[in-house]
């Protein structure tokens, strides 16, 4: 028999939940939160606990441990002056007042800077930790990458990402490290990444790691054999609500749509989502201004931007996709002497997509123009996606499926950041 399904919560039940999860792993006890549901409510859920405890997120799709401990400690050099944490936490267990250390180290070279720290410090808490503060604490010159020392941490905890982690951890003021949402499907992923997920709860009982997951890769992973990743899941497993399409459409209606049947697909896709009443609003307004376009031809701008607004919406609702693309970037180039933007420009994964009113191709101009862009941004790495405005709301689940196809097909094999100073590309 399959596992009996726990009650699908709102969020204010789950939010009480974790808070709960975050009292045990302030006492010490190794806690693992499990969000399954669809991954909007996920998201939205847990960006406002977050949001309540002004705590930053690491979200990670990555397949294996190290490459999720790689995510963790870049959202964390984002996201903390590490050099400073490094220096205060060296400080204090040398008795410094508050930036004394700092001043100490300014002006000085790579050995002069260890030499002093030999000298203050010659044993301190751990052989990691003391690694990671002096690569910290180095000139930038001295490490692998200038500015970028965690690849220099990393050796310094031999290549163990845990160590590395638990290391970079330590300095961090309670509280203000980075939490960890890892996402993704299937059963298989799942299984892998609840060992990792355990693991890393077990080093770092204060660090805030949770799963999502959708229903069918759980039923399928709690009919495994036990083991301490399994007992974890079913400890933190809490069950998210999800709308029906029957709901959005009504709620659209209220919102003064009314081809509310000829969106039916979209509105399937939307609810096992589980988007939030925000992005739904969006979607509502882009629907209306696509129902007045078909009647008035100067409403297609109006079109054009909502279905913008919409799409940033959702993208930035999935795990999938938050926090990946810009909206109006500029890609860093020009074109006759003019700066090139993107409506949603991913510098990370090098994706550009574009989002094209109808009546934008009536045009030959623009259109012309539209080619030798899309061409300029091919020379400079970026795989290139032009969708019309209209399907964005008509023919949402199409657009969804592949800007996910792309950005997972662009995670796998794309390495190095893109160029950052502006260059010209002439007339492309």
């Amino acid at each position: 028999m399959p596992p009996a399904r726990p009650h699908t919560r709102s969020d204010t039940s789950v939010l009480p939940e974790l808070e709960r999860h975050q009292r045990r792993r302030e006492q010490g006890i190794p806690t693992l939160t499990v969000l399954a549901g669809p991954p909007g409510s996920a998201m939205s859920l847990w960006r406002r606990w977050l949001d309540s405890r002004r705590q930053a997120s690491c979200v990670s799709l990555a397949p294996g441990g190290a490459e999720v401990v790689r995510d963790w400690m870049e959202t964390l050099a984002r996201t903390r002056n590490l050099e400073t944490d490094a220096a205060d936490f060296l400080g204090a267990a040398a008795g410094l007042a508050p930036g004394e250390l700092r001043s100490r180290l300014a002006g000085k070279t790579s050995h002069e800077r260890d030499l002093l720290l030999q000298e203050l410090f010659p044993a301190i808490s751990g052989e990691d930790v003391s690694a990671a503060c002096r690569c910290l604490l180095q000139p930038p010159q001295v490490v692998h990458k200038p500015g970028e020392p965690l690849g220099a941490v990393l050796d310094a905890c031999g290549r163990d990402p845990v160590r590395a982690l638990v290391a970079l951890h330590a300095l961090v003021p309670a509280g203000a490290a980075p939490a960890l949402l890892l996402s993704g499907s299937g059963a298989g992923w799942l299984t892998r990444t609840a060992r990792v997920a355990t693991r890393l709860c077990d080093a770092v009982p204060p660090l805030v790691v949770a799963l999502h997951t959708e229903r069918p890769a759980l039923d399928t992973y709690l009919r495994g054999g036990e083991s301490q990743a399994l007992a974890q899941v079913r400890e933190g497993l809490l069950e998210l609500e999800a709308p029906s399409p029957e709901e959005l459409k009504q709620r659209l209606e209220k919102l003064g749509v009314r081809a509310t049947e000829a969106l039916s697909d979209s509105l399937a896709r939307l609810a096992a989502d589980g988007v939030t009443d925000e992005v739904l609003a969006r979607y509502g307004e882009a629907a209306r201004e696509l129902e007045a376009s078909t009647r008035e031809p100067e409403a297609a701008d109006r079109a054009r931007s909502s279905a913008e607004s919409f799409l940033r919406s959702l993208l930035d609702s999935l795990p999938a996709t938050q926090g990946l693309f810009e909206l109006n970037e500029r890609a860093g180039f020009r074109i006759n002497n003019r700066p090139v933007e993107v409506d949603f420009l991913s510098r990370r994964l090098r994706v550009a997509i574009e989002v094209d009113g109808y009546y934008h191709f009536q045009d030959p101009e623009a259109y012309r123009r539209d080619r030798r862009k899309d061409l300029a941004l091919q020379r400079h790495g970026y795989m290139v996606l032009r969708f019309l405005a209209n399907d964005v709301v008509a023919r949402l689940e199409e657009i969804r499926d592949t800007i996910l196809e792309i950005v997972s097909l662009r995670r796998e094999g794309l390495e190095g950041p893109p160029p950052q100073r502006e260059e010209a590309d002439g007339g492309a």
